[in-house]
């Protein structure tokens, strides 16, 4: 091979990705979150689908809050790569958000978060996707800082466990 021969692999430029699945870079006024969403049900009230499992929803907020503890309990001595590959486990194992269902490390991802208009963006199938999510984990995921576990979050959906990804 000559000395001006071009490399046979081009350099990397750029760091590598962090553990959590997406770019660490800070966008003020955003931030990326990876949920586990565990749907509560009040006697009297109508009764939620879980739409992983397309089953009723028949726990309670203590219960849901148990089954949540729990999982942070065994999530709470890992960091870095360990937790987002624990909290992926976790997710595919009990979350009842349809995000869930996303391969790898995006499972359970809610995109990024905007604090000012409170919905994320997503690209599906080629088409932007705009979903609602609720003020109490809004609030909860701007508190967060990158790689933390935050601890559990209850909107009028169920019980929230958050990790922030970016």
């Amino acid at each position: 091979a000559s000395a001006s021969a071009p490399p046979a692999k081009r350099p990397k430029t750029a760091p590598s990705a962090p553990a959590f699945g997406c770019s660490a870079l800070e966008v003020p006024g955003r931030v990326r979150v990876r949920q586990i969403l565990l749907r509560t049900w009040r006697e009297g009230t109508p009764q939620p689908q879980d739409p992983v499992r397309r089953k009723p929803v028949k726990r309670s907020q203590e219960q849901a809050e148990l089954q949540l503890l729990q999982v942070l309990a065994d999530l709470g001595s890992l960091s870095g790569l360990s937790l987002a590959k624990g909290f992926s486990a976790a997710c595919k194992a009990s979350s009842e958000c349809p995000s869930s269902l996303q391969g790898g490390e995006l499972s359970g991802d809610l995109g990024f978060l905007d604090k000012e208009k409170g919905v994320d963006t997503k690209r599906a199938n080629g088409q932007m996707v705009k979903s609602a999510v609720p003020a109490a984990v809004l609030k909860a995921a701007f508190t967060l800082e990158v790689g933390e576990l935050g601890d559990l979050v209850v909107s009028e959906l169920g019980v929230h466990l958050l990790l922030r990804s970016a």
